[in-house]
């Protein structure tokens, strides 16, 4: 350990911040997800010709909004870590001169 107390990068650890960051976005991806896919329920019941039920938005949507939640629950925060653990990747390649 130097004299004054601080480490340099190359002793830092490694950040966690990206992770603090993608827990919102769990919650928006979930959401947003099971819109999406609500819509597509809605198209493939256009397709069939099937008229929904009153008060719901499409026949038959519930395993297309389990299914849009789940995958918007794990790629929108998986891409967010995963773009910037890319971009805290260069920037050490970069600082390696």
């Amino acid at each position: 350990m130097s004299v004054s107390g601080v480490r340099g990068d190359e002793e830092r650890p490694p950040s966690r911040w990206r992770y603090l960051v993608a827990l919102p976005l769990a919650i928006v991806g979930y959401f947003s997800g099971g819109m999406i896919g609500v819509a597509v329920a809605k198209a493939v019941g256009g397709f069939n010709g099937c008229t929904p039920p009153e008060g719901f938005p499409a026949c038959n949507f519930e395993p297309y909004l389990q299914v849009g939640s789940l995958a918007g629950l794990l790629i929108l925060p998986g891409f967010m870590i995963w773009r910037l653990w890319q971009s805290g990747a260069a920037n050490r390649h970069s600082q390696r001169g």
